[in-house]
């Protein structure tokens, strides 16, 4: 009788007693949320942003990943031992072992390394646009609230004027000075100007959140209101598209990368695998029968591999395509921002140096003749609209200039280090 055993099973109390916990990366250290005491300055919301963001650290945790798989690339395939005990060349008891290991050559293993390699670099890449994004995000929040505390003030300045005038059109209501249209409508006036006031206010508490979770403090995030609304571009940040100041661009690239190492693994594994092997027998009972074992392991179907190699090839070519692509449309995203953005800033002048200095020039005049009595309500609304419509319209213009600049610079920019 003949019977024939799988190493697993001859082995198994062995394998079971010298059986091993498996390694597993150790758990973060749990502490909270870090932030700087007091309100955070831009610089100090990125760092923080990039230092604790849950969407930062999922990019960190894919790189590592990406790394441990980089140790597999050495894989090779499991060593098959077959052992028979029976009448095997004869009526007595004979046993049989016979040990066989197949292999790649070991380019293969090679080539499967560094496509691994290439895969951490590519994880590594899609962290850094992670980065970017995030880094864009929290910029935009900052400076759209740095806009609202500016909206916020000129509301309260203007609340504070239009109160006073209330007040005055109910005196010269109750004097008889005026008809009850004008007290009506400054009571107006000043309603809708502490409605739009509570508006921005509630619009503050909620970027504040948001902030705060882009920053995950677990708080609402308080800023430094005391800085210009304005971004500030530096020739770095529009200095060229490339894929050092692209992180798109960049990824792409890596792609083509994995994409020409992936054909070569699969070229590589046209080659025959080799087969080493060793066979020990009794015959009759008599031992000292030994033989060795080599051998190749060719597939018989060699078309199959061949599509493989195909495909790898044209993956390597829709990777190139789709950075050519994304070439032509970020080159021409950055030339469009860059026209937009000089015309913006050219608005920005023309409100700092012009608009203005008549808004301010408009609204002193008519508070000193409402003041004097020279004019009526009526007229002193008339009169400082323009003011106010000038200033709101700046304060317009800076969101549209900030949302230009900071585009660019998530485009064209360093990264933040």
């Amino acid at each position: 009788m003949r019977i024939s055993l799988l190493i697993f099973l001859f082995f198994l109390p062995s394998l079971l007693l010298g059986q091993t916990t498996p390694r597993t990366l150790p758990p973060p250290t749990p502490t909270g949320p870090v932030a700087p005491d007091g309100p955070l300055t831009l610089q100090q919301a990125l760092q923080t942003g990039l230092r604790q963001s849950l969407l930062v650290q999922t990019g960190s945790l894919e790189i590592e990943r990406q790394r441990v798989l980089a140790r597999t690339g050495y894989d090779l395939p499991r060593t098959v031992v077959d052992f028979q005990v029976g009448q095997i060349s004869g009526p007595l008891r004979d046993q049989s072992l016979n040990i066989v290991q197949q292999s790649a050559l070991p380019g293969v293993y090679g080539a499967q390394r560094r496509l691994l390699e290439g895969q951490i670099l590519t994880a590594e890449q899609r962290a850094r646009a992670q980065r970017r994004e995030l880094t864009y995000t929290i910029r935009s929040t900052y400076y759209e609230l740095l806009l609202n505390y500016r909206r916020a003030a000129l509301l309260r300045r203007q609340d504070s004027l239009y109160r006073r005038a209330a007040r005055a059109a109910r005196i010269r209501y109750q004097t008889g000075e005026t008809n009850r249209l004008e007290q009506v409508s400054a009571e107006a006036r000043m309603r809708e100007v502490q409605n739009q006031l509570a508006l921005i206010l509630t619009d503050q508490e909620v970027q504040q959140q948001q902030l705060g979770v882009l920053l995950n403090l677990g708080r609402p995030a308080t800023i430094d209101t005391t800085v210009a609304p304005v971004v500030v571009l530096s020739p770095a940040d529009t200095a060229g598209l490339t894929a050092a100041s692209n992180p798109t661009l960049a990824l792409l690239e890596q792609e083509i990368d994995v994409s020409k190492r992936q054909t070569r693994v699969e070229q590589l594994r046209r080659l025959p695998d080799v087969r080493v092997g060793y066979f020990n027998q009794t015959i009759n009972k008599e031992r000292g029968f030994h033989v060795a074992q080599a051998g190749i392991a060719v597939p018989l179907l060699g078309g199959i591999q061949k599509a493989r190699i195909q495909a790898a090839q044209l993956g390597e070519q829709a990777a190139e395509a789709q950075l050519r692509y994304a070439t032509t449309q970020l080159s021409g995203q950055v030339a469009g921002l860059r026209r937009q953005l000089t015309r913006a800033q050219t608005s920005l002048t023309y409100y700092e140096q012009t608009a203005l200095p008549q808004a301010r020039l408009i609204l002193d005049t008519a508070e000193k003749s409402f003041r004097a009595g020279d004019i009526e309500y009526v007229e002193y609304v008339v009169n400082t609209e323009p003011s106010w419509q000038i200033r709101t319209a700046y304060l317009e213009q800076i969101r549209q200039y900030n949302e230009l600049a900071l585009r660019l610079q998530n485009l064209a920019g360093p990264d933040v280090p």
